[in-house]
């Protein structure tokens, strides 16, 4: 069995050995044929090309299989297409894609390229061919994605273009791209959402109002500082807070009044009237709300040189007298009866105000009142009427054991018009408690003269102003006194308008020195034109007191709209005011102008909510000197480090004292306000503002630590860049936030 077994694997082996050298031979004699075909075949090209030419001999080669041969002898006839497809033939795939693109036939070089394996020739075939789509997988694969995406822009695939440029790090490339993807396939929110995150503010603009998104426009809308469109878009829309709160930011506060009533935000409204300078409108929604001190409060805010002041006194006269108080009614009449320019009201009010000095028990104070407007009522029956009757009751009335003092009788005032006996005060007036002072060559001198226009003469003249003057300005009221000046409300009878006069004060520096520092002051504020930067009219010297005149504004200093001890509550008031005072400081220091200066006694706040920046009287030009005196001025709360050791001052000083004003405002207090003050702003850091406002937002304390940097070159560049991030910080929904991509 074994031997048998034996015996067929040795047969089997034979039989294998001879299919093996059977299979060779055939093999050899299969290539000796196809060599000999080949030479035949090659032999056969060869006589054609010497009988009929090249392109005889290709077409011949190409019948004999002989492609590379054929490709060779179609080139040398001229037949580019024809040698190019050869090479495909004979599987030349990189020859043939190259031939295959020279010829512009991208599609046929590109199969040869995908053949060949050469990848970025491939994407560059398909890319020629318009498959961008395919030519962009290929450039992906490659890692070429900017191509990649650039390949998938030209598909006008954008969505997957951005996923593209996001992978790259390119991300403002990406949310632009898919912004428009966005625009285009109909999601305005998403689209306006993208384009916010690019502060592209046009772009988001349209799309939110291509959505029909009125609260997201308005919030752009109020990012490009166009307040009022954004609050007519939100009144349309049903917002009636939202909308008063943008016009409260674009100064229109009748008309924020007006919608925080729609939005039943009664205490908002009166805010707004208040702001809009109606505070009469204001205190008689007060009073009717019940709220009668605080009516008052408002009413008692209205000074003489504004408009409604006479109004004021009629109000609360009336108030005063529904409340029971006679005497403070009596005082209010009083003073309406010392305002000129009222003669069709005198009678009235002479007759309100005899009535309540015969309730009081003051027959004197009435017989007087009553006796100095008889003259004036004419022979009319029904004024002598009423005459006749009080001085009757007036005779019926027994001298009081005491008669009613006037001093400190609101509105009274030495015009000569008409006054009882004795002093007659007006009310008490703001204290400079910030005041400014002014070193020369190190020696501290009187900052002004206070007996300086105080007093009135028998003509009504304010002594120590130029008499000469009183030629062209009448009515002259003493409103304070600055750093290096005093200043006077007045009229021009020349040019018919309310100004106040500013006059240069003996002692507050050498002449020399004080001569051209209110010169130049003069200069200086009359060359800056700007909205939010008073206005100079006129100049002169008189009887050696230098003067000018300029913009006369209704409203208070922003000294007056910073509480005691507390931030400030109306954050829109604040933001808006630092806006304009940021403006007009950028306009004055690129002009190579610094303020030197720069504090809330000088921000002027119109009762429209106007801000204006004045008293340039210790601003600098650059690079100006004064020779070898040498001159620290400015306010010592505000005063930047520099400023106090006698370096180069520049702009940035201006920019220190505002952070000065910010950390005021915002935290309730100056950040520098005990001990030696120059010794705190030059050595001691910047206290923690939350140590007094523990929740005030970290933005705001970064920034005022950034404008309060001991170093000018750590602060801020330029006031704009404060308004910026304030605004960001206080108004953070202004900036549409946004999760995309």
């Amino acid at each position: 069995m074994e031997e048998l077994l034996g015996n067929r694997l040795v047969t089997l082996g034979i039989g294998i050995l001879v299919l093996g050298v059977g299979a060779v031979a055939i093999k050899r004699m299969v290539a000796k044929l196809s060599e000999s075909e080949a030479s035949r075949g090659s032999r056969l090209v060869d006589a054609t090309l010497k009988k009929q030419g090249a392109l005889a001999a290709a077409k011949v080669a190409s019948e004999n299989d002989l492609h590379q041969r054929a490709a060779q002898l179609f080139q040398q006839a001229g037949r580019a297409a024809d040698a190019a497809r050869a090479l495909r033939k004979a599987e030349k795939w990189a020859e043939a894609g190259a031939a295959f693109e020279k010829l512009e036939d991208w599609a046929s070089a590109a199969f040869c390229h995908r053949k060949s394996g050469d990848q970025r020739a491939l994407a560059r075939a398909l890319a020629k061919d318009g498959a961008f789509v395919e030519a962009a997988k290929v450039a992906e694969q490659l890692g070429a994605l900017v191509e990649a995406a650039d390949l998938l822009l030209k598909a006008g695939k954008k969505a997957e273009a951005a996923e593209l440029f996001k992978r790259t790090g390119n991300q403002a490339r990406a949310l632009e791209l898919a912004a428009e993807a966005r625009l285009e396939a109909g999601d305005y929110d998403g689209a306006g959402r993208a384009y916010v995150k690019l502060e592209q503010w046009d772009h988001a603009l349209d799309a939110f109002r291509r959505g029909n998104l009125p609260e997201l426009a308005s919030k752009v809308l109020q990012r490009l500082a166009r307040y009022i469109e954004a609050a007519e878009l939100l009144a349309q829309s049903g917002r009636p807070g939202e909308a008063a709160a943008a016009f409260e930011m674009a100064q229109q506060f009748r008309l924020a009044a007006q919608h925080w009533q729609l939005a039943g935000e009664p205490e908002r409204a009166i805010v707004a009237l208040e702001r809009d300078g109606d505070k009469i409108a204001a205190a008689r929604l007060r009073f009717a709300r019940g709220e009668h001190d605080r009516a008052l409060a408002l009413l008692k805010s209205v000074s003489e040189t504004e408009s409604q002041y006479p109004q004021s006194l009629r109000l609360r006269a009336d108030l005063l007298r529904e409340r029971g108080d006679l005497k403070g009614a009596f005082q209010a009449l009083h003073g309406l009866l010392t305002l000129p320019g009222q003669p069709e009201k005198l009678a009235q009010w002479t007759r309100e105000a005899v009535e309540l000095a015969i309730e009081l028990g003051q027959g004197r104070i009435g017989k007087a009142l009553l006796e100095r407007v008889a003259p004036t009522l004419g022979n009319a029956p029904s004024q002598a009427a009423w005459v006749e009757a009080l001085r009757a009751r007036l005779a019926k009335l027994p001298d009081a054991p005491e008669e009613m003092s006037l001093v400190g009788a609101v509105g009274a005032r030495p015009t000569g018009r008409f006054q009882l006996g004795g002093a007659v005060e007006t009310e008490a007036t703001q204290t400079y408690t910030e005041g400014t002072v002014a070193y020369v060559g190190g020696e501290a001198r009187a900052v002004a003269v206070k007996s300086f226009g105080v007093e009135f003469g028998t003509d009504g003249w304010p002594k120590g102003v130029p008499v000469t003057l009183a030629r062209r300005y009448k009515g002259l009221s003493r409103l304070g006194q600055g750093g290096n000046g005093v200043v006077f409300r007045a009229e021009d009878a020349l040019l018919n308008r309310v100004v106040v006069l500013k006059f240069m004060i003996d002692g507050s520096m050498p002449t020399e020195v004080a001569r051209k520092y209110f010169d130049r002051e003069v200069r200086m504020a009359a060359s800056l034109s700007h909205p939010n930067i008073v206005h100079i009219y006129d100049m002169g010297h008189e009887d050696d007191v230098p003067w000018y005149s300029m913009e006369y504004i209704e409203g208070q200093p922003l000294s007056a709209h910073l509480p005691s001890g507390k931030p400030v509550s109306d954050k829109l008031f604040l933001m808006s005011v630092v806006e304009q005072v940021c403006a007009a400081l950028d306009h004055a220091h690129g002009r190579g102008m610094i303020h030197r200066d720069f504090k809330p006694d000088n921000i002027l706040v119109s009762n429209d909510g106007t801000a204006k920046l004045l008293d340039f009287g210790l601003a600098r030009v650059l690079d100006d000197s004064f020779g070898e005196l040498s001159v620290l001025a400015g306010t010592p709360y505000y005063m930047a480090p520099e400023q106090i050791d006698g370096s180069p001052v520049d702009h940035r000083a201006d920019i220190y004292a505002l952070g000065c004003i910010l950390y005021r405002a915002l935290v309730g207090r100056l950040p520098f306000q005990d001990g030696n003050i120059f010794v705190a702003h030059a050595l001691e850091p910047v206290p923690d503002p939350h140590k007094f406002v523990p929740d005030l937002d970290r933005r705001i304390v970064v920034l005022l630590n950034r404008c309060l940097a001991k170093r000018p070159d750590n602060r801020p560049a330029n006031c704009g860049q404060i308004k910026l991030e304030l605004h960001e910080a206080l108004f953070g929904a202004a900036r549409v936030d946004t999760g995309l991509i």
